[in-house]
């Protein structure tokens, strides 16, 4: 077996983590595979260590006048014969899959697919928000429509694509993403609480609420904020507020700084950038907030229930709900802030209760989302072709 996968970069982040691990498994099993990327990343290497990677060539000159119109016109030119190489150089690796995770992979397909002629493996990690976002009209329906199987990484996921796209559902395979949970076990295992509150200059005492995710819309930072702005000034409790994974740049970022300024709650929250310590960051908090306008089925979630978080989260915004359901966290109405302090404050009041819901969060990702169970039945997919 010899396969193509396909990412479309290689940050830190969900979907390229999960094919990372993903990879390294087949890596153990024996497969023979290669790795065309369509951006670069910290991950690089990682991916560089299990197999051959490609990069698609791609155009975004910053010159000027007419020097920026020559060089355009020399850069095309220059990318259009290295994308021909590197396409007969796939083509004549004959390749028994290709793999593309994530809808901003599908750009590539139409003219990746004329020279490796191999059965598509299309994973899914989007809903509608996001697959509208990051893909073309026309390549998300070329994927759709010519993909041997989809894999959707939550039951939503598989939903949406059956009524916006008109998929057929013997052509979805809902596999819910993973973490590697015995890793996971283990950092936690070890995290010292202490030196990690030390080290990102977090109080050692009081109540920790937390969020994780980049600095984008969809993550809802600006909602995270709304929800430190009524537990302040409806409760005395000592707590603080902490995010991680922000970039701190861009338009978004701006924004939320603006807000927080405005609201005089600098002091209340820590802002922590990407950092390889994001598990041991989540296994100091007290209560994990997800709050997401839009997320799939975010690894994050279920980092946070191996690490025994006590969850809350928006209703009708994906994976959330499909998780916690009415047994590992609480599930309040979609933006409803006020009824997610509310729940928060009581959290801070019933730490018995706080305990039972982590508690069962993390059975529940031991029993049913674990790492062999997805991956083995992604292997079994791949059998069946």
């Amino acid at each position: 077996m010899k396969i193509l996968f396909v990412s479309h970069d290689a940050n830190r982040a969900g979907a390229q983590l999960f094919l990372l691990n993903v990879m390294k498994y087949l890596k153990q099993k024996g497969v023979e595979m290669q790795l065309l990327l369509l951006g670069g990343g910290v991950l690089e290497n990682d991916f560089a260590e299990i197999c051959t990677n490609h990069f698609w060539p791609n155009t975004n000159p910053q010159k000027k006048g007419i020097k920026k119109a020559i060089s355009k016109l020399v850069k095309s030119q220059n990318d259009s014969n290295a994308t021909q190489q590197l396409l007969e150089n796939l083509q004549n690796a004959n390749f028994d899959y290709i793999y593309a995770n994530t809808i901003a992979s599908a750009h590539v397909l139409p003219k990746l697919t004329e020279y490796v002629k191999a059965p598509l493996l299309a994973h899914i990690h989007e809903l509608e928000f996001s697959i509208q976002l990051y893909s073309q009209a026309a390549d998300r329906k070329f994927l759709f429509s010519y993909a041997t199987k989809i894999i959707a990484c939550s039951q939503a996921v598989s939903e949406n694509i059956i009524e916006k796209y008109l998929v057929s559902a013997r052509k979805i395979e809902v596999i819910h993403s993973f973490v590697d949970n015995e890793a996971i076990l283990n950092r936690i295992e070890a995290t010292d609480n202490q030196s990690i509150k030390q080290k990102y200059n977090l109080p050692e005492t009081g109540f920790l609420i937390g969020g994780c995710g980049n600095a984008e819309w969809r993550k809802g930072i600006d909602v995270f904020l709304q929800v430190i702005n009524q537990i302040l000034n409806t409760s005395n409790e000592n707590c603080h507020f902490v995010w991680i994974g922000v970039k701190k740049e861009g338009d978004y970022y701006e924004q939320i700084s603006y807000d927080i300024a405005k609201m005089g709650i600098a002091d209340k929250i820590t802002f922590i950038e990407q950092t390889p310590d994001a598990v041991e960051l989540i296994n100091c908090l007290d209560i994990f907030t997800i709050v997401s306008r839009e997320d799939p089925f975010p690894l994050v979630m279920l980092e946070a229930a191996l690490a025994q978080k006590t969850m809350i989260g928006f209703d009708k915004t994906g994976g959330c709900r499909e998780f916690i359901e009415e047994d590992a966290g609480i599930i309040v109405p979609y933006l409803n802030t006020f009824s997610m302090a509310s729940s928060i404050i009581k959290l801070f009041l019933n730490q018995s209760y706080a305990k039972q819901l982590g508690q069962k969060a993390k059975d529940k990702v031991l029993n049913k989302y674990s790492f062999e169970n997805s991956v083995m039945k992604i292997e079994s997919l791949l059998g069946s072709f």
